[in-house]
């Protein structure tokens, strides 16, 4: 397996390009379920717990939810062209969720599938690095094409492969598979519980389970074996 392919590797470098071209504080890129909750996020300059209260408590409550988008076919847009700068601050969202990680613009970029949401890349800043210029609203817009293209085409499809070929091989669930990718991406049991949004001893347990149906007696022994087959 090429390391372009390595789980979430197409998602690093997304950040990483997005990071070289716009200055941001933070940003995350993650796939969405059906229902358009998070999967597979990967995080950039965030604290880990941001995603899982996200997830928990707050993804209803915010003006960019994808869901919001589903029937619209914008590519690249901001908190502020949804809500005011007074509205967003009068809301729950911005008071208890955005100012205390010192965000305040956001800009969320949306990849779809046959007309549906699959992926979005959030990007955050701080009130001291200022709103998302015109400019770099139109520099996003047109990277968003080659990498929506790119998301598609190599790595959603090599991604869904791997995932069939390993549960087919070990009968793992949607979750150990999950679990299984976040192992394989080194992250750590705290890590994959903040990522998935799951409770340490659910991730303890998902990763019994994997071992159990894998026969790997160790993490590295796992991913060894996981890196060779697929």
């Amino acid at each position: 397996m090429s390391d372009q392919l390595l789980p979430h590797q197409f998602q690093h470098q997304s950040l990483s390009l997005i990071n070289s071209v716009v200055t941001l504080s933070g940003s995350v890129f993650f796939l969405t379920e059906p229902d358009m909750r998070h999967k597979g996020a990967v995080l950039y300059n965030l604290q880990p717990s941001i995603e899982k209260e996200y997830t928990a408590t707050y993804a209803s409550l915010d003006p960019l939810n994808p869901q919001r988008f589903a029937d619209k076919d914008l590519t690249v847009v901001t908190l502020d062209s949804q809500m005011s700068p007074y509205m967003l601050r009068q809301t729950l969202y911005y008071q208890e969720f955005m100012q205390p990680y010192n965000h305040r613009y956001v800009a969320d970029m949306f990849f779809r599938q046959d007309g549906d949401i699959v992926a979005v890349l959030s990007m955050l800043r701080t009130d001291k690095l200022g709103a998302f210029t015109s400019d770099e609203l139109s520099l996003l817009r047109k990277l968003q094409p080659f990498m929506e293209y790119s998301l598609n085409s190599v790595y959603l499809p090599e991604r869904n492969r791997q995932r069939e070929q390993i549960s087919n091989r070990y009968q793992l669930t949607s979750r150990e598979l999950d679990t299984l990718e976040l192992v394989i991406s080194g992250a750590s049991n705290k890590a994959i519980a903040s990522h998935l949004g799951l409770g340490l001893a659910t991730v303890k347990t998902h990763l019994h389970h994997i071992f159990q149906k894998t026969g790997a007696s160790s993490r590295s022994e796992l991913v060894a074996r996981m890196l060779q087959e697929i």
